[in-house]
């Protein structure tokens, strides 16, 4: 008797199992459907321009410091200009958007 039990249990765990797998096969096929992923010199390239006229913006941010007094130096450490600096950072994150939304993956 403990045996056969044994047995009907062991044949629902291979019959659970072999659901399971082929349910997730299906997952991730569907899943695969609809995720893309940018994988292309185009899309790559766009970004790293993104980045570099970032660069470029945030290095015109820089406010020359006040001069100390009495000090050996004769000029004061550069500031930055915030605001400046979040604009440069919202054109790098919108040309970025631009370069993910026209990528070919899409």
């Amino acid at each position: 008797m403990l045996r056969v039990v044994m047995l009907r249990v062991f044949t629902l765990l291979v019959a659970a199992f072999a659901g399971f797998a082929s349910a997730k096969g299906n997952y991730a096929a569907a899943a695969s459907a609809r995720f893309h992923i940018a994988q292309t010199s185009t899309v790559t390239n766009c970004m790293m321009a993104c980045n570099s006229q970032a660069a470029n913006c945030q290095t015109t941010c820089l406010i020359p410091g006040t001069p100390p007094t009495n000090a050996a130096t004769t000029t004061g450490n550069a500031n930055q200009n915030t605001s400046c600096q979040l604009n440069c950072a919202t054109q790098q994150v919108n040309c970025q958007t631009t370069c993910g939304t026209t990528s070919p993956s899409q």
